[in-house]
């Protein structure tokens, strides 16, 4: 359900995309959008792996694959409906959805076959 539902929202979102923006971002853009994607999970469950007495591969297959979707675009939204948001913040906000989406759907086939081969 959660896939037929999404991916409707995902389209529409897909069409609005605000590539002015993002190209005023400039390069901080996207070293923001890169370094969410390698520091905002990934570090923290390989810290975590062993107190949680997780594998290694286990521990880097779910701390890379924790994409950030329709939940950061709601929180978006409520702060720009609340009118605390500039246009930088909903810009940065936007890429940084839209680089998870690109990186962790281009890294999935690669990534669950390299899981499937070290775990079984």
């Amino acid at each position: 359900m959660n896939r037929v539902a999404a991916l409707p929202f995902f389209v529409y979102v897909g069409a609005l995309l605000p590539w002015d923006e993002w190209a005023a971002l400039g390069w901080r853009g996207v070293a923001l959008a890169v370094a969410v994607l390698l520091l905002r999970r990934l570090p923290w469950v390989l810290l975590l792996a062993r107190p949680l007495r997780l594998a290694p591969v286990d521990a880097g297959y779910l701390g890379w694959f924790g994409p950030i979707g329709v939940s950061a675009v709601f929180y978006l939204t409520l702060v720009a409906e609340r009118g605390a948001a500039t246009p930088e913040l909903l810009a940065a906000g936007s890429l940084i959805v839209t680089a998870s989406l690109v990186a962790h759907g281009t890294t999935s086939s690669l990534g669950v076959t390299l899981y499937r081969r070290s775990a079984g």
